[in-house]
């Protein structure tokens, strides 16, 4: 299910950072050199068919034997694997440029994002921020299972594995917001673990920084004060971290900012206050066999709490 939060939709021949643009040149390099062997094949093959086609079978030529051609028939592919290798490893060795520290960490769960930001205090799920022309650095791993982190645009994936911390580092250079995914099977909801990766301008991102550095903001409508009052007092602090309040859990994603964020259950469907009130209700009707529970409230309530979050911003 595609979700409405204006990203483009994955694609490494539209890329929007420095490995990207490798990545799309090399793959542009390898589609024509087999193109043009594909080409220089079906033209030998017509060539023959047609020429030789009521050749009687007496003046067939033999070949067998023949070391001359024999060679040439061995060089050809071997010129062209060498042409591929040698391609491919400048383009990783572009592509693996060294990590001189992470500016943050990228969590693998079963199946939401984790961006951790400890140097500035704060974590985000689901979405997470870049400047533009900048090398982003960053630490993944993984909680569970093996996760992938990939933004197509951006450059290759990097696999998240339980007890080991991997790398990704490269140079977003086009500013808008891109679709990433996990890229190795994880489980059930795989197809449904995606997140919103934005590269903003320089001064945009120290601006989106401190906002996520800053803790909830105090609600201000009538229905979101007693949203605010309620989600104190029920099981959501067990799971759910909302810095400025009691709620400290670690087991689901910080909810901080939720209302600031484009999408809802790592991008399954865009965020509105209807999609909301249906995931509270019935999560396992959305995404089967999350760990997000169903929460056993009056309309009145579940609605006051959709409020609430949507005013964290």
């Amino acid at each position: 299910m595609a979700v409405g939060c204006g990203a483009d939709s994955p694609d490494i021949f539209r890329p929007g950072g420095s490995a990207g643009h490798e990545i799309k040149t090399l793959s542009i390099q390898i589609f024509a050199i087999l193109a043009v062997v594909l080409v220089v094949v079906w033209a030998l093959l017509a060539f023959v068919i047609i020429k030789y086609r009521r050749r009687p079978e007496a003046e067939v030529s033999k070949t067998r034997g023949n070391l001359t051609i024999e060679i040439v028939w061995t060089l050809i592919p071997a010129v062209i694997i060498t042409v591929l290798f040698v391609l491919t490893v400048q383009t990783t060795r572009q592509i693996a440029m060294p990590d001189p520290g992470a500016q943050f960490t990228t969590v693998g769960h079963q199946w939401w994002w984790e961006f951790a930001f400890p140097d500035q205090g704060f974590k985000t799920a689901n979405e997470v921020y870049v400047a533009a022309g900048r090398p982003t650095s960053i630490d993944v791993e993984s909680v569970d299972v093996i996760h992938s982190f990939w933004v197509p645009q951006m450059g290759g994936k990097v696999d998240m594995i339980p007890g080991r911390v991997n790398h990704i580092r490269f140079v977003p250079l086009k500013e808008g917001r891109y679709l990433g995914e996990c890229s190795e099977f994880c489980g059930a909801q795989h197809g449904k673990m995606r997140f919103l990766f934005v590269v903003v301008s320089p001064e945009e991102y120290s601006a989106w920084v401190n906002d996520q550095a800053k803790p909830a903001a105090q609600p201000t409508g009538a229905e979101a004060v007693a949203g605010g009052a309620l989600i104190k007092t029920i099981a959501c602090g067990s799971c759910h971290t909302i810095r400025g309040t009691s709620l400290k859990g670690t087991f689901g994603p910080d909810l901080t900012h939720f209302g600031s964020r484009s999408g809802i259950a790592a991008y399954t469907l865009p965020n509105t206050p209807q999609n909301l009130l249906a995931w509270l209700q019935d999560p396992q009707a959305i995404k089967p066999e999350c760990t997000m529970p169903t929460i056993p409230l009056p309309l009145r309530e579940q609605q006051q709490l959709v409020a609430y979050l949507e005013e964290l911003k």
